[in-house]
C-alpha cells in the first residue's frame, strides 16, 4: 500500500497541526502554573471546566461522534437540502438545550457546587458558583464549535478548523501574560470566551460559503433533529460513564486540601496530550478505511489497516509513557520549580493509563466500523464503573495518587475486554504485535531508567530547569534509539520502511 495515499497524508497533516497545538498547550500549562499555581482559584476553574465537560460530553458528544456518518447518509439518501434542514433542526435543538441548562444552573447552583466540591466551605462554593456562571458562554461556544468542525469535515475541510484552533491557543497565552495581574484567574475566562466567539464566527462564515442554507440560529422543526439523536443513542451510556468518572475524580480531589484538584489536573492535562492528537486522526482517517474494507468484505485489508494504525500509535504512545514514568521528577521541576511527589506519582499512573486508553480507542473504532457498537460501549462502561467504585470505596482512606491508580485499573480492564471482543481474520497476528510492543516497553523502561539513574541524572541536577530540560532531551534521544532498535529487531513492515528510508538517504548523499 502506498504510504503517501490521501488518507495517510491527511492523517500526517492533522497530526502536525495537533502536535503544534500540543506544544502550545504545554506553554499554556506552564504559564498557568507560573501565574495561578495550585491556588483555590485554579481549583475553581478546573472544577467549573469539569462540570461543563460532563455536560458537553454526556449530552452532545455521542451526537458529535456519529454526526459525520449520519449527515453523509442523509445527504446520499435524501439530498443535501434535506440534510442541511436536518442540521438546522439539530442547531435549534441545541439552542433550546443551552437555555434549559443555563436556567437549571441558576436555579440549582447551590446543590451542584455541593456535589461538585464537597470539600469546599461556604465562601469557596460561592466563588465556585460565580466561576460556573462566568463560563456559560464558553460552554455554548464549545459545543457549537464541535458541530461546526464536524460539518466542515463532511465537506473535506480539515485544516481550516485546526488553524483557527491554533489561533485560540495563542489567545490563551496572550491573555494569561497580559491580563493575569489585573483580573487573576478570570483572564482564562476572557480567553476562552473570546476563543469560542472567534472559532464559531469564522467556522459559521466558512460554512455559509459552502452551504448557503445553513443556519447557526435556526427555528427549523425539531422533528428533523430526531434522526441524529436516535442514531447516537447507543453511545450515551458509554459517554455517561466516562464523564461520571471524571466528575467523581475531580470531586474526590477536593477532600485532599487546597491545590489538590489543580495538581491532579496538571498531570491529567499533560497525559491527555497524546490522546488529543490521536482522537482527531483515528475517527477521521482510520474508521472510514476500516468501514470501506468491512463493507467490501475485504477482511485481509481490514486486519492489516487496523494493525498498522495500532502499531504506529502505540509505539508513539510508548515513547511518551516511558518519559512520564522515568522523568516525572524533571517534569515536576519544569512546571513547579520543585519536586511535587503527588504530581510525579499521578503522572506515572495516568501515563500508563494513556497506553490502555489509546489501545481502547483503536479497538473501539474497529468495532464501530463493523457496526458492533454495543461491545465497545460495554467495555467502556465496565472499566469506568470499576474506577468509580474504587474511588467511592477507598478515596478517603488512601493518598491522592491512588485516584490515578484506580483510573489505570479501570482502563486496563476495558482494554482487556476490547482485546477479546476485537474481530480480525488473523487475530493471532494482532496478539503477536502486542507482545512485541510490550517487550519493547519493558526494554525501553529498563534501559532509560538505569541510564537516567546511573549516568544522566548524576551530573544533571533535577532542581535546575536547564539541567532538567537536558535530562529530558537526553532520555528522549536514548528512548528513540531503543524503540528504533526494537522495530529493526521485531518489526516487519516498519523494519522495511526504516531500511528503505536509510537507503534513500545514502543514495542522496552519494
Amino acid at each position: 500500500m502506498n504510504l503517501f495515499s490521501t488518507p495517510r497524508m491527511i492523517s500526517l497533516a492533522l497530526a502536525f497541526f495537533r502536535f503544534v497545538k500540543m506544544f502550545l498547550g504545554l506553554v499554556v500549562l506552564y504559564l498557568s502554573v507560573k501565574y495561578f499555581g495550585t491556588s483555590f482559584e485554579r481549583d475553581s476553574w478546573v472544577l467549573s471546566i469539569a462540570l461543563y465537560g460532563v455536560i458537553v460530553c454526556f449530552l452532545y458528544n455521542p451526537i458529535n461522534e456519529t454526526f459525520r456518518t449520519k449527515y453523509i447518509f442523509l445527504k446520499e439518501e435524501n439530498g443535501e437540502k434535506h440534510a442541511v434542514k436536518s442540521v438546522n433542526s439539530l442547531m435549534n435543538f441545541f439552542n433550546i438545550t443551552y437555555l434549559i441548562i443555563a436556567l437549571l444552573l441558576f436555579v440549582a447552583v447551590g446543590p451542584i457546587t455541593g456535589v461538585l466540591a464537597p470539600g469546599f466551605d461556604t465562601p469557596q462554593r460561592e466563588a465556585l458558583s460565580l466561576m460556573i456562571f462566568a463560563l456559560i458562554p464558553y460552554f455554548i461556544f464549545q459545543q457549537q464549535g464541535n458541530i461546526l468542525v464536524a460539518l466542515l469535515n463532511t465537506y473535506d475541510s480539515y485544516f481550516y478548523p485546526e488553524l483557527v484552533s491554533l489561533l485560540a491557543s495563542l489567545i490563551n497565552i496572550l491573555s494569561i501574560i497580559f491580563l493575569s495581574d489585573k483580573i487573576g484567574i478570570y483572564a482564562l475566562v476572557v480567553a476562552t470566551t473570546l476563543n469560542g466567539l472567534i472559532l464559531v464566527s469564522v467556522l459559521s462564515h466558512m460554512l455559509r460559503k459552502r452551504v448557503a442554507s445553513f443556519r447557526l440560529i435556526s427555528l427549523e422543526n425539531l422533528k428533523l433533529s430526531k434522526s441524529f439523536v436516535m442514531f447516537s443513542l447507543p453511545m450515551y451510556l458509554s459517554a455517561f460513564c466516562v464523564q461520571m468518572y471524571l466528575f467523581v475524580e475531580k470531586s474526590m480531589c477536593t477532600h485532599f486540601g487546597e491545590g489538590a484538584v489543580s495538581v491532579y489536573d496538571y498531570a491529567r492535562q499533560i497525559t491527555n496530550l497524546p490522546h488529543i492528537v490521536f482522537s482527531s486522526i483515528v475517527p477521521i482517517v482510520m474508521t472510514p478505511l476500516l468501514s470501506k474494507s468491512f463493507i467490501a468484505g475485504n477482511e485481509d485489508n481490514f486486519s492489516d489497516e487496523m494493525r498498522r494504525f495500532m502499531r504506529l500509535l502505540l509505539y508513539f504512545t510508548l515513547f511518551i509513557v516511558v518519559l512520564f514514568f522515568v522523568n516525572g521528577t524533571q517534569i515536576s521541576y519544569l512546571l513547579f520549580s520543585e519536586q511535587n511527589d503527588d504530581f510525579i506519582h499521578i503522572l506515572s499512573y495516568l501515563g500508563l493509563a494513556v497506553f490502555c486508553l489509546v489501545f481502547s480507542m483503536i479497538s473501539g473504532q474497529s468495532l464501530i466500523a463493523r457496526g458492533c457498537v454495543t461491545s465497545y460501549v460495554v467495555a467502556m462502561i465496565v472499566g469506568n464503573v470499576v474506577s468509580i467504585g474504587l474511588c467511592f470505596i477507598f478515596s478517603r482512606r488512601v493518598p491522592l495518587e491512588y485516584l490515578s491508580m484506580f483510573y489505570l485499573i479501570g482502563q486496563t480492564i476495558a482494554s482487556v475486554i476490547l482485546l477479546f471482543r476485537v474481530q480480525l481474520i488473523r487475530k493471532n497476528m494482532l496478539l503477536k504485535d502486542l507482545f512485541f510492543i510490550l517487550v519493547t516497553a519493558f526494554l525501553s523502561f529498563v534501559v532509560v531508567y538505569f541510564a537516567q539513574k546511573l549516568f544522566v541524572g548524576t551530573p544533571l541536577l533535577s532542581n535546575d530547569k536547564l539541567y532538567a530540560s537536558l535530562d529530558l532531551g537526553i532520555c528522549s534521544v536514548l528512548l528513540f534509539f531503543v524503540i528504533l532498535s526494537s522495530l529493526m529487531l521485531f518489526g516487519g513492515e516498519e523494519r522495511s520502511m526504516i531500511i528503505n528510508f536509510i537507503t534513500r538517504i545514502k543514495k542522496k548523499k552519494q
